[in-house]
């Protein structure tokens, strides 16, 4: 009865904090174990939720698991793609697409597969302006899954009802403006100096000016009179867009919203075709893995040097292991 109280308990636990960072829009990936085979203490439907920072709530293992965990889950906030993890005794899955095998390298043994599920909030999309390419632009946004924020002195909530939300004041639009925005300032001869003043020098993922050749050149000198670098400047993609040879205000809006798509799909891919470290189950040499990390080079599991209780000093190197057995067995060796 106590351990179904607990295990209620950390239920409830899961739910309240998945509610609460959905609510507060922040990244988080949900962790569920779907498979196993004794002996684990893990059991289908245990779940964690692990945050950016690696900070976990909840249970889907120990041992030689949880580094794997925490590895792939940072892995799926980059690239916002779900996976299946397989940690078995016996490789699987080596063909299937969306699944990463590791083998077993816990003492204790059995076999996990781990669904994890990256949750990101809705990119940002802010538009300066309330122009019609401003309005298609924001209709294009909400179709396309971004949060819309539009911004112009003269803009209302009524005459937007669909956007997320509205500022009249252009003097905090910066305030709002991340490394994950999509800026675009579409004021079109009504407030093009102000509307281009309030996001200069900001560095969002993308930042373009709807403007003739000719006017943003009268733009860009306006703002760096007011103090722009030019290298405030050259982040700004003018004319914004894709050249599709559009003229119509519904192809403007479309060429930059296909510009800010590639953008967005072109970092995600390229963050998950980086460059990999060594899967965890194959040995490497002794030495540093990461931040503060380094590899058991008995089981190849990672260890945090900071903490780590198991070292031995070889050929005037720190030598880390997991575990004692590790390095008696590595000292053996090498007696």
């Amino acid at each position: 009865m106590i351990l179904i109280n607990l295990n209620v308990t950390m239920w409830s636990n899961i739910i309240e904090q998945e509610r609460q960072l959905r609510a507060e829009e922040e990244p988080f990936v949900l962790a569920t174990v779907v498979a196993y085979k004794s002996p684990q203490s893990a059991k289908p439907g245990s779940k964690a939720i692990i945050r950016p920072d690696g900070t976990v709530t909840g249970w889907v293992g120990g041992g030689c698991v949880q580094p794997i965990v925490l590895r792939e889950a940072k892995n799926a906030l980059q690239t916002g793609k779900p996976k299946l993890l397989s940690i078995s005794p016996d490789v699987a899955h080596e063909d299937w697409n969306g699944v990463k095998s590791y083998r077993m390298t816990c003492e204790g043994g059995g076999s996990l597969e781990i669904y994890l599920e990256p949750v990101l909030p809705k990119p940002e999309l802010l538009i300066v302006g309330r122009s019609p390419v401003a309005q298609i632009i924001s209709e294009l946004g909400r179709l396309l899954d971004f949060k819309v924020c539009l911004a112009d002195p003269d803009i209302s909530k009524d005459e937007f009802p669909d956007v997320d939300l509205v500022l009249t004041d252009l003097s905090i639009v910066r305030q709002r403006i991340s490394e994950r925005s999509f800026v675009v300032v579409a004021t079109m001869g009504n407030g093009d100096e102000e509307g281009l003043q309030s996001v200069v020098g900001t560095r969002p993922r993308y930042l373009g000016l709807v403007a003739s050749e000719k006017k943003s050149k009268t733009l860009f000198e306006y703002v760096r009179q007011k103090g722009a670098t030019d290298e405030q400047i050259a982040l700004i993609k003018c004319p914004a867009g894709l050249e599709l040879g559009s003229e119509t205000m519904p192809e403007i809006a479309l060429s930059v919203m296909a510009e800010i798509i590639r953008v967005r799909r072109g970092i995600e891919a390229k963050a998950e075709t980086a460059p990999r470290s060594v899967p965890f189950p194959v040995m490497q040499e002794a030495g540093t893995t990461g931040a503060g990390e380094a590899t058991d080079p008995i089981c190849g599991m990672t260890v945090k040097m900071q903490n780590a209780r198991y070292t031995s000093v070889f050929e005037d190197k720190t030598v880390y292991f997991c575990c004692l057995r590790c390095k008696e067995t590595f000292d053996r060796k090498e007696l």
